[in-house]
């Protein structure tokens, strides 16, 4: 999970469906990596002395990292303090080791990443997950923000399953309005007068 810019709605879309797929009888893992303004840990109301990023340091073994959570089959791993070298940490064999590892003990391993513009964070992220969700705050986020997020991605290799509109208001909105382009070799739609998601498919 990523999104243009902060505050779009991305630490809350990570954590509802997590939840969504353990209410569904999945085996979920819910990764805050993001290690420069973590905050899964506040929502959790969990402590983050220790995460992903003693593990990635070498400091912890994955078991120790991980925490449980309220909701059933649904655990967590908080990022731990900040690093000063959060990159770096990211783009090292031990973040691969994790996600193998949660591959085979998990059904659903859900990553809430930093945002994509200005940081190497998410791009090396979105490379290694099987999957990138784009989050996009509705009636804030500039198409030429959207844009450039979705051009990054792609040049990470990343798989971008999706965009999800957050905090959508229709009254803000307006009915009928609608834009869309080729960014990629994905065509991009987003439509106002009902909440629908916009939806990325290969030219």
């Amino acid at each position: 999970m990523t999104s243009a810019s902060a505050s779009e709605g991305k630490t809350t879309t990570a954590l509802t469906l997590a939840r969504n797929f353990a209410q569904l009888g999945r085996r979920v893992l819910l990764i805050d990596a993001d290690l420069r303004n973590p905050s899964l840990h506040r929502v959790l109301g969990s402590d983050n002395s220790m995460g992903l990023s003693n593990f990635l340091a070498g400091g912890i073994k994955p078991a120790a990292a991980i925490k449980p959570t309220k909701t059933l089959r649904l655990t967590f791993i908080p990022s731990g303090p900040l690093p000063p070298n959060p990159a770096e940490l990211l783009a090292g064999p031990k973040m691969v080791s994790l996600l193998s590892l949660a591959g085979e003990k998990f059904d659903q391993v859900i990553i809430d990443g930093p945002p994509i513009m200005g940081l190497a964070d998410s791009p090396i992220l979105s490379n290694l997950a099987s999957g990138t969700l784009l989050v996009v705050e509705g009636g804030s986020t500039r198409i030429a923000t959207a844009k450039e997020a979705l051009k990054r991605l792609f040049g990470a290799r990343a798989h971008v399953v999706g965009a999800l509109i957050t905090k959508f208001d229709v009254r803000v909105s307006g009915y009928g309005y609608g834009y869309g382009g080729d960014y990629g070799g994905y065509q991009y739609y987003a439509y106002g007068g009902t909440p629908t998601p916009q939806r990325l498919t290969k030219a």
